[in-house]
């Protein structure tokens, strides 16, 4: 896959970023099979220009900070309030890990994104979403601060997802909820229109008072 992407990146006219992360979390994966250094490392000798992304929701940077990238690869890591991440995305690093990580990346002078995502509208969903984004002014960088970009995704629920994880995780919380939430395709929920357009007006106000030098490349 990489020897297409370079490739295609070495052929095309434009200047192209390739998602490479959308099967697997690969700053976990590379806790276990060096792929991620090893495709950062290829890329970076074997093209002039270009650039490689992805997202994850863990801080195990280390291996990376190190590499020579010239600036081209992009890495965006997801947050969300803590109560979310402990309760909803088990066994994955808690948000001050997340934004070290983060705060590490920047230094080492990666291109950084920030997912907020998946929104999950709790009932508390408005002060945990304003602690967060406090949050992220608070303990973030700088540096990261002054040109790092965020994409904001609300959840997408399923009949899969929740057969999965009502019998994986019994005690936890049901993320599938009637009065918010409507069919979108087949067997697919989101959140209503409603609830959807209030909850982004509420995150763009925020983020424009915390955030308002940076750059939100769309809330889906």
């Amino acid at each position: 896959m990489l020897d297409k992407i370079i490739k295609v990146n070495n052929e095309s006219e434009k200047e192209l970023t390739f998602e490479i992360g959308s099967n697997s979390d690969l700053i976990l994966e590379n806790t276990i099979t060096g792929n991620l250094v090893w495709t950062i490392k290829n890329f970076i000798e074997k093209t002039e220009k270009g650039n490689l992304t992805f997202p994850t929701k863990f801080d195990m940077v280390e291996p990376i900070l190190n590499l020579k990238h010239d600036g081209r690869i992009i890495v965006r890591v997801s947050v969300n309030p803590q109560e979310i991440i402990k309760n909803i995305e088990i066994g994955t690093s808690p948000l001050k890990n997340r934004v070290e990580a983060i705060n590490k990346l920047k230094e080492a002078d990666y291109k950084i994104g920030i997912l907020i995502a998946p929104i999950v509208l709790i009932d508390n969903w408005k002060e945990e979403y304003q602690k967060l984004i406090e949050y992220l002014s608070q303990n973030l960088s700088e540096k990261v601060k002054k040109d790092c970009f965020f994409e904001i995704i609300f959840m997408t629920y399923s009949y899969i997802h929740n057969a999965i994880n009502t019998e994986a995780f019994p005690n936890n919380p049901i993320l599938y909820d009637k009065e918010k939430m409507t069919g979108r395709g087949r067997g697919k929920y989101t959140y209503k229109k409603e609830i959807r357009e209030e909850a982004e007006e509420f995150l763009r106000k925020l983020m424009q008072e915390y955030f308002p030098n940076n750059e939100i490349k769309y809330i889906v």
